[in-house]
């Protein structure tokens, strides 16, 4: 041990490799940081500013250096909530079929306000909410098989309405089937 390492030693700190959590942790930290940490973050996904400033927060960067590096990244196009909420919810009602209910709850908790949230959802739902329900209830008719049943019946109906449909196209379509007249 040289006497470099005994003077960082005496001072706590580590000798070789990284820095230890608490010695990072005081560190101080800056907006060039926290933008560099979001580019990171980026990299992996899209995301929304709203979860881009709780995972700065949450690495450790206070909410005015998280606040100046989305700015940046917003300024710069990094960060784009309208692209990021198009996107997700057009991937999202393609791979699994849902309605506006279910959807706006999603964005909302991803942080999207609700002006975009009504802009967004005239975008996935511009044919409708019905087509995109019928896809969900062709596939859970598939699965449970054929038959006249209630059972049946209350099954498809709790999965369209857990999956965000409105009470009104989950009856006619259920209606539909019963009278015979379903077409997936």
């Amino acid at each position: 041990m040289t006497s470099r390492d005994l003077d960082r030693s005496a001072l706590g700190l580590r000798t070789k490799g990284k820095p230890s959590r608490t010695q990072a942790a005081l560190r101080p930290r800056s907006s060039e940081a926290a933008y560099k940490a979001g580019i990171r973050l980026l990299t992996a996904r899209d995301r929304t500013g709203a979860e881009l400033t709780r995972l700065l927060a949450a690495r450790g960067f206070a909410s005015a250096e998280s606040r100046v590096a989305v700015e940046r990244l917003t300024q710069e196009g990094y960060l784009n909530d309208r692209r990021f909420a198009s996107a997700w919810a057009m991937g999202r009602v393609r791979t699994k079929p849902m309605g506006s209910y279910r959807l706006i709850r999603e964005l909302e908790i991803k942080g999207i306000e609700a002006p975009l949230v009504r802009e967004v959802l005239e975008e996935v739902y511009e044919d409708g909410e019905e087509p995109i329900a019928r896809r969900a209830m062709a596939s859970k008719l598939s699965a449970l098989g054929r038959g006249q049943s209630s059972k049946r019946t209350v099954q498809v109906a709790r999965y369209l309405h857990r999956r965000g449909f409105s009470a009104e196209i989950i009856h006619r379509l259920l209606r539909e089937e019963q009278q015979g007249e379903w077409d997936a």
